[in-house]
């Protein structure tokens, strides 16, 4: 898997960089430096190429998932973030997962359906993909969501209340934010989501 690793300040924060459909691992480098001046980011690059555009799992029209390209990629994705995770010394735990529209996705179906160490996230504009195998406690999971409302053509208020609903459901603690603003990513919504992460 395509990568960009930037090691930031001992002090800073440590980002998984997802982008969404038809962006690149340098698409949300400048966000998460808005987020954290100092943090370190490793950047994943979607190895799905859907007419010239990267994406993290394969779909077959507009909100029509592949489910086995879905598992196969989480796995994938899950198993590129350990090893990069070995070589340069940093826990599973102390990564917060950065995600937008498809990276969000793969993201959050990784923390709710699969085991793993990872256990913070920064989700803008993600939506439930309505795989609901896993019962295992997410107390030790926290994430920030966001949405664009009723001016999101991708993403439906149905479909975002299920994403949360299935972390709260099972423990985890999330914060929600809404916005009038569609499908794209705002600075209103980033600097919320900085606010959320200095606590």
């Amino acid at each position: 898997m395509e990568y960009l690793y930037q090691a930031g300040k001992p002090n800073g924060k440590k980002f998984i960089l997802l982008h969404g459909t038809g962006g690149d691992e340098t698409s949300l480098v400048e966000l998460a430096k808005v987020l954290d001046p100092d943090s370190t980011i490793l950047s994943l690059r979607g190895e799905v190429n859907e007419e010239g555009m990267n994406r993290f799992f394969k779909r077959n029209g507009l909100n029509q998932f592949d489910f086995e390209s879905l598992e196969k990629e989480t796995d994938n994705l899950h198993d590129v973030i350990k090893q990069i995770s070995q070589e340069k010394g940093i826990a599973l735990e102390d990564w917060i997962l950065v995600g937008y529209s498809n990276g969000a996705n793969i993201a959050a179906h990784l923390l709710l359906e699969r085991e793993t160490a990872l256990a913070k996230g920064i989700f803008f504009h993600p939506m439930s993909l309505e795989v609901h195998t896993q019962s295992f406690d997410l107390a030790d999971k926290t994430i920030w969501v966001s949405y664009g409302g009723v001016q999101d053509p991708i993403v439906s208020d149905l479909s975002f209340s299920t994403l949360v609903s299935a972390f709260r459901d099972r423990n985890a603690e999330v914060a929600a934010v809404k916005t009038t603003h569609g499908h794209q990513v705002t600075m209103e919504e980033v600097q919320n989501a900085r606010e959320w992460l200095k606590g």
